[in-house]
């Protein structure tokens, strides 16, 4: 079953409220103690790549992307329901392009 928190997250995130759903997951990601935290982790920095794209700072975007890609190698293709070799790839697509950030689409 999806915690509340990270459907909360997709929500947001699709909503392009990168910020706020950065902040819906601190708590879940606070709470985790195992290796999940990484997942958490990684979803947390991809929406804060985009707050960065949001303030036009691609670079900055870029590098915290390469953090979440390392965070979430280990959750790869899927976790959770979310398809996160697809996120992965849109994010990155999004941010080395300049284009319109990815929605997240859960299995």
């Amino acid at each position: 079953m999806i915690a509340a928190e990270l459907r909360d997250f997709v929500h947001l995130f699709n909503a392009r409220k990168f910020f706020e759903a950065h902040e819906t997951l601190e708590a879940l990601w606070r709470r985790e103690k195992g290796p999940e935290r990484k997942f958490y982790q990684g979803l947390i920095q991809i929406a804060a790549a985009f707050v960065h794209f949001q303030k036009g700072t691609l670079s900055g975007g870029r590098k915290v992307l390469q953090s979440a890609e390392e965070n979430l190698e280990n959750f790869r293709p899927s976790w959770k329901g979310l398809d996160v070799d697809k996120l992965l790839r849109g994010a990155k697509e999004s941010l080395e392009q300049n284009l319109k950030p990815p929605q997240i689409h859960p299995l």
